[in-house]
């Protein structure tokens, strides 16, 4: 193949995808994200259930209730505030808050992707609840908490929301060609704090957690690619400011 031809070749593939409007590629994104998060999550259970279940639950045990012979404070303090950061009502307020930053400062597609982020992480957990319906752990709580365990509200949000903004903040210095070492060990940092208060406060196994984390994980991954698709799609007509 000549050179012409190669180049021929590889300009048809932006024409391509150009062709597909934006919003509906988005869409189909975060559809083929929700649908992801609930699949994995079904196989990885099955696969627990079948052959490892008895270990999981001799570890699961035995992780709770080294966890929580650390009782005194500040240590309970530090846990009931990183468990307060992934409550409901912490993570509208920060990412509505963050939403109004952003689109205050012109990042209109940074602020609309938190939201949705955090809206779908929240829908995609109450609907994952209701189908596994896996009683919370026969323990004491430290904490309020009511509904069905697995996977963990907490650490679902803590994986997309918090994810998402620390995501935001990584493509931000990334921009500026910035290191992106601070808010990776920042965000690692938060989100399994959220996720550890939960198995210590007594209202999750650990595995609700290790759950939520993939189901977070999954529904932040297709809503983080389509901000850069929608970034790009604005790119290259040189709409976007910085």
């Amino acid at each position: 193949m000549s050179s012409e031809q190669f180049s021929n070749s590889n300009n048809e593939q932006p024409q391509r995808f150009s062709s597909i409007p934006i919003w509906l590629l988005i869409v189909m994104v975060l559809v083929g994200g929700g649908v992801a998060s609930f699949l994995l999550l079904r196989g990885i259970v099955w696969i627990v259930e079948s052959i490892a279940l008895y270990d999981i639950h001799t570890w699961e045990k035995g992780l709770q209730a080294y966890v929580r012979t650390f009782h005194e404070e500040p240590i309970r303090t530090i846990m009931l505030f990183f468990t307060y950061l992934g409550s409901f009502y912490s993570t509208v307020f920060v990412a509505l808050s963050f939403a109004i930053l952003f689109m205050v400062h012109n990042m209109y597609r940074e602020g609309l992707a938190l939201l949705v982020t955090t809206a779908g992480a929240w829908q995609i957990n109450v609907l994952l609840k209701s189908f596994f319906m896996r009683p919370r752990p026969d323990l004491e709580f430290w904490t309020h908490a009511s509904g069905y365990s697995f996977p963990s509200g907490h650490s679902t949000i803590a994986a997309a929301m918090y994810g998402m903004l620390f995501v935001i903040w990584s493509m931000h210095r990334k921009r500026r060609h910035l290191s992106i070492t601070l808010p990776i060990i920042c965000g690692i940092f938060l989100i399994v704090g959220i996720g550890l208060s939960r198995v210590y406060l007594g209202v999750h196994y650990p595995t609700d957690i290790i759950g939520g984390y993939i189901a977070g994980s999954l529904w932040m991954s297709a809503c983080a690619y389509s901000l850069h698709l929608w970034r790009h799609y604005d790119e290259q007509r040189g709409s976007i400011r910085y």
